[in-house]
C-alpha cells in the first residue's frame, strides 16, 4: 500500500482559504462603510443641533447686545448675530458640511405670517425662537439616510 506524504497544502486548498477570506472581508468592508455614513450623519446633526443651542445662549446672554441666529445653506450653517443675516458679517461664525447636505433650508423655518427662509432668530434675553420649523439632514444626495431636528415655539430645540 502506497501512502502519501502530506507536508504541505495544496494550491486548491490555498486558493480556496484566499477567496473565502476575500468574501468575508468584503462583506465587513460593505458594513462598515454603511456603518461610516451613520456615524457622519449623526455627528452632523449634534453639531447642527448644538450650534442652535449655542446662538441660542448668545441671544439669552445678550452676546453683544443682540439676537443671535442661525442660517442654513445646503453645505453649510452659519451662527450670526443681530436679527438679519448678513453674509458680510466678522462675528459670523461658519462651518462647512461635507458628504453631509441640509435638505431645502430655503424651506426650513417658518414665521407666524407663514413665510419661510432659512433663519431662525432667538430674541436677546428671553432666547425666544421668532420661526419655528424642522431642519432635515440628508447624506450627500442619498434621503434614505436622513435626521431631522425640530426648533418649536418658545425656542425648544429636540
Amino acid at each position: 500500500m502506497l501512502i502519501k506524504n502530506r507536508d504541505g497544502v495544496t494550491m486548491l486548498e490555498l486558493l480556496i482559504v484566499i477567496m473565502l477570506v476575500s468574501l468575508i472581508a468584503s462583506m465587513g468592508f460593505g458594513a462598515y462603510k454603511i456603518w461610516q455614513r451613520k456615524i457622519l450623519l449623526i455627528n452632523t446633526h449634534d453639531e447642527i443641533k448644538s450650534a442652535l443651542i449655542r446662538a441660542q445662549q448668545l441671544a439669552t446672554a445678550a452676546s453683544g447686545s443682540s439676537d443671535w441666529g442661525l442660517h442654513l445653506a445646503t453645505s453649510s450653517y452659519t451662527i450670526f448675530p443681530g436679527s438679519v443675516y448678513n453674509p458680510l458679517n466678522a462675528n459670523n461664525k461658519i462651518w462647512n458640511l461635507e458628504n453631509v447636505e441640509i435638505q431645502n433650508p430655503e424651506n426650513t423655518f417658518s414665521n407666524a405670517w407663514g413665510v419661510y427662509g432659512p433663519d431662525v432668530i432667538f430674541s436677546k434675553f428671553d432666547g425666544e425662537a421668532n420661526n419655528t420649523g424642522t431642519v432635515s439632514i440628508i447624506l450627500g444626495t442619498d434621503s434614505s439616510y436622513n435626521k431631522s431636528i425640530e426648533v418649536r415655539a418658545p425656542g425648544q430645540i429636540d
